[in-house]
């Protein structure tokens, strides 16, 4: 099945009224889509990730497997990862070992 490849039409930030937002908690963002054939859609997803995937109103984005839209090149399989040669238990080796070594340093 072909994806979707929609035109980002307007990006409203989530308003959560007059009350204070609660600790932790990620600024949201209403993104209003467009598909080629005129038919619409919303996601909401955090502005972060709309501002670290360089999302703005004009650009063409896809829906991914998790909900949150990305620019139509930036989408892989999560198959494809796991085909690949990366090894991820090695990675998580590294990144423990990492994060002990700045726990450590931290405390000094």
């Amino acid at each position: 099945m072909d994806e979707i490849i929609y035109t980002i039409t307007r990006i409203d930030e989530d308003d959560y009224g007059c009350e204070e937002r609660p600790d932790g908690y990620m600024p949201m963002v209403r993104v209003s889509l467009e598909a080629e054939d005129g038919s619409l859609d919303i996601v909401m997803m955090e502005d972060s990730l709309m501002y670290a995937r360089g999302l703005d109103v004009g650009a063409s984005a896809v829906i991914g497997e998790d909900g949150t839209l990305y620019h139509p090149d930036k989408v892989f399989d999560i198959e494809d990862i796991k085909d690949s040669d990366i090894n991820i238990d090695k990675q998580m080796r590294w990144m423990e070992n990492y994060w002990d070594a700045l726990d450590e340093y931290l405390d000094e």
